[in-house]
């Protein structure tokens, strides 16, 4: 045990000389994600963190007005040490701040991370801390740079006239290309957009089981995260900032991070297919805003 302290003592060293020196690329690169704070002011003594996750739908680069393919957001209890990712399908009817009703998605065509910030706050009464975004190119590099992404397929998937998702039933490690498909994948399942936002928490947990995985054995192997990561995103937050997100995401065990779709029904207004969240949703906000865990 004093072994390891020692050892995890050294590596805080090593990391808080070496993250600020593992900057960005000079030359821009157009997948990049994206991340923000929400709001200027954070208080970390509250012991909860909230953070949206942004997957947008640009087959090109990470510009911010595009569509929102993929809305969640991942609360952590500094506290507790458990978590939660709730998933918002894409298709919500919602109320846009200062926009109207429309798709959830549209928010972030019409007014960036921040537009969907403060729609999804609106919605649920969480108040988050930050914002990632991170197009198709960027979360394929992603996921091929970190040698893949081990995931339990419930079914087989056929999704060749869709995302183009082929996979098996059972547990594989997925590649870059393969990860991307699956968390595409509507049309093969018959829960269509709802099976998808599920399967793309479930791609979460699985990222954070890897990232345990792999710093248990090594508490080393996080700054292979951290400059992967940083290869291919640019920051609004401090490399301090960063690090500190990512000793909180080595300590949380994927068994104590719940994944929760928000209940809906299927709709339609005029001739758009909508989903309509379902009254529960609000004990489900309530919940996860006071535990920061679900």
């Amino acid at each position: 045990m004093i072994n390891r302290c020692a050892a995890l003592v050294a590596f805080l060293i090593v990391v808080c000389t070496v993250v600020p020196l593992v900057g960005e690329s000079p030359q821009t690169i157009a997948a990049k994600p994206l991340f923000g704070r929400v709001h200027e002011s954070y208080d970390p003594t509250s012991g909860k963190i909230f953070v949206l996750a942004i997957g947008n739908d640009a087959r090109s680069g990470n510009p911010d007005r595009s569509l929102a393919d993929a809305i969640h957001i991942i609360g952590i209890n500094t506290k507790t040490m458990k978590g939660g990712v709730l998933n918002l399908p894409r298709d919500s009817w919602v109320n846009i701040p200062g926009q109207g009703s429309a798709k959830i998605n549209e928010a972030l065509f019409r007014g960036g991370p921040e537009l969907l910030a403060r729609t999804v706050e609106n919605l649920t009464g969480i108040r988050l801390d930050y914002w990632v975004m991170v197009g198709f190119e960027g979360f394929e590099s992603i996921i091929k740079e970190l040698h893949g992404v081990v995931m339990n397929i419930p079914r087989a998937v056929n999704d060749i006239g869709g995302s183009g998702a082929v996979l098996r039933a059972g547990v594989q490690k997925l590649k870059g290309y393969q990860a991307l498909a699956y968390a595409r994948a509507r049309k093969a399942f018959s829960g269509g957009d709802v099976a998808r936002t599920t399967h793309q928490g479930d791609m979460l947990v699985a990222l954070l089981r890897k990232l345990r995985k792999e710093t248990a054995a090594n508490p080393a192997s996080l700054l292979r995260w951290i400059a992967v990561t940083r290869e291919h995103a640019r920051f609004d937050i401090t490399a301090d900032e960063m690090f500190r997100l990512g000793i909180l995401g080595t300590q949380l065990g994927a068994k104590d991070v719940g994944n929760v779709t928000v209940p809906v029904s299927l709709g339609w207004v005029g001739s758009a297919s909508v989903v309509f969240i379902a009254p529960g949703a609000r004990s489900i906000y309530a919940r996860f805003k006071k535990n920061a865990s679900l």
